[in-house]
């Protein structure tokens, strides 16, 4: 299936005739020179059963099976059927000869309204189309382990505690790298509070669930990166996202994170590693890991570089924002499992309030790739574009230019444990973006994506098929999205949880619904 541009659309629904010789142009027939065709067509809509799970059926959030009656008359050469999200958007269309038409790739917990027109040979104007109107399932997602309680769940690596986020290596990367699965998080001692690396044992495998929940640390509880107090830009190391980048630019991990400086502000800073694709080494010094002011300070080892800065600062400075926190940045990984520096590449981060922009806490940014640098975007008034209410977003490409973005949403304490201090993220939701909808169709601008209020709720589900409480949702934080194979028939989520109490651990979810 494919958008259609609109010339060709109207083409389609004004069903040229298949009249002419070969090579020219079909002459369209006169509406009123063609009599009415009776036509009862009884088309239907049905969800397409994904899998069961504990006596409970769940079907696929993002196919339907189209059916409907065919011509009495036999006048049928072929049915015109389009179909459009209920809240707006663009059309989509196809045709076929058949009775009945699979759709694909459509939006999870989505309305769609559904049209199919009879066509003859000569015309599709002599019938009115026939519509149904359907809700695609929610997304299904369920927490690996045994049992209904954070007590079964299989930790993913024995000392996994938050600031998660996982990197797919292509079946084309170093030996011993290829088809694997890299972690950088947080290690759950106290004294630690730096990035880690770990890798699965073996390349991710679609009937292997071990293959891609299942990780070994890489370099032991002492990390990578760990926090220099006397450090001007990295006195606290938390969230990382490591990105594997493309020959043309340095063929190695660059891995971006988030810190907090001496001045208690917090910015996304960036090391590329020294040992190319392998990623366990940023210091370009002798060490092979980064712990020191000295490591940290200008001609140092680790010298970071800015990727996103906040007002006031000496280098990428951005008005308005005191920090620039969780993020995440959204590449196509479908296409490569390496970012090719492409402009117009997207990522997104946690905000503050901003005075006089957003009066809610968490926002999230907007930033786009020029080729050279980040650049935050701004509405014309001087406030940076803002997804309201948001927190610890992560995107997933869909193909093309099109990608779907999951978050918590804070603005809902329902089911917080009172008393405790740990974050609570409210229900995780999910919102589209499409780089059709304006611009630049190849990239994806802050324009192009839902709005927040368009955010579908999520189901999550214990290994034993019971559905989560809003508690038990709402602690679900720091999660990390991706596709171990590289197809989107296996998507897991990485995530850290608690029950409100103990302290977070690293564990993972299985998309049941795909």
């Amino acid at each position: 299936m494919r958008c259609l541009p609109l010339s060709a659309l109207v083409c389609l629904l004004a069903a040229c005739s298949s009249g002419g010789g070969d090579g020219d142009p079909p002459t369209p027939s006169s509406p009123e020179a063609s009599a009415p065709i009776v036509w009862s067509a009884n088309v239907a809509a049905a969800s397409v059963p994904a899998v069961s799970i504990g006596g409970t059926a769940y079907f696929s959030s993002t196919r339907l099976n189209l059916a409907w009656s065919g011509s009495a008359s036999g006048a049928a050469s072929r049915y015109d059927v389009t179909w459009t999200e209920t809240s707006g958007g663009p059309t989509r269309a196809a045709s076929t000869t058949d009775t009945s038409l699979n759709l694909s790739d459509l939006k999870a917990g989505t309305g769609y309204r559904i049209e199919v027109t009879l066509c003859t040979a000569q015309t599709c104007l002599g019938t009115t189309p026939a519509s149904v109107t359907v809700q695609t399932p929610a997304e299904v997602w369920q927490l690996q382990g045994t049992g209904g309680t954070t007590a079964g769940l299989t930790r993913i690596v024995s000392d996994g505690n938050v600031k998660i986020h996982a990197l797919r290596y292509g079946a084309d990367a170093p030996a011993g790298l290829a088809g694997r699965l890299r972690l950088y998080y947080g290690p759950l001692p106290q004294d630690t509070k730096g990035l880690a690396p770990a890798t699965t044992p073996a390349a991710a495998g679609a009937n292997d669930t071990g293959s891609y929940i299942q990780f070994v640390s890489a370099a032991g509880s002492g990390g990578l990166l760990t926090p220099a107090s006397a450090a001007a830009l990295v006195r606290e190391v938390n969230t990382g996202q490591g990105v594997a980048l493309s020959a043309a630019m340095g063929g190695t991990v660059r891995l971006f994170f988030e810190a907090t400086g001496s001045d208690n502000k917090t910015r996304i800073l960036f090391l590329d590693a020294q040992d190319g694709y392998a990623g366990l080494d940023f210091n370009s010094g002798a060490p092979s890991t980064c712990s020191t002011a000295a490591d940290y300070a200008s001609g140092g080892g680790c010298a970071p570089s800015v990727a996103i800065g906040v007002e006031g600062d000496p280098t990428g400075a951005n008005a308005k924002l005191t920090n620039a926190r969780q993020f995440k940045i959204g590449y196509p990984t479908l296409n490569d499992w390496r970012w090719d520096g492409a402009a117009g590449t997207f990522l997104v981060f946690t905000t503050d309030q901003v005075a006089g922009c957003s009066a809610v806490q968490p926002n999230h940014g907007y930033a786009v790739w020029s080729g050279t640098a980040w650049q935050v975007q701004y509405h014309a008034s001087g406030c940076p574009k803002l997804f309201p209410s948001m927190q610890a977003a992560h995107p997933m490409h869909l193909g093309g230019a099109r990608y779907k973005l999951y978050y918590g949403d804070p603005s809902d304490q329902t089911g917080r444990v009172a008393g405790s201090k740990l974050p609570f993220l409210g229900p995780k939701k999910l919102i589209y973006a499409d780089g059709a909808f304006t611009g630049d169709a190849a990239r994806v601008d802050f324009e192009d994506w839902e709005s927040t209020a368009q955010g579908r709720p999520l189901v999550f589900l214990w290994p034993n098929g019971e559905t989560l409480n809003a508690a038990a949702e709402g602690y679900i934080d720091d999660f990390s999205y991706l596709t171990p194979t590289g197809d989107l028939a296996l998507q897991v989520m990485y995530l850290a949880i608690t029950d409100g109490s103990a302290v977070p651990f690293a564990a993972a979810a299985v998309l049941q619904n795909p």
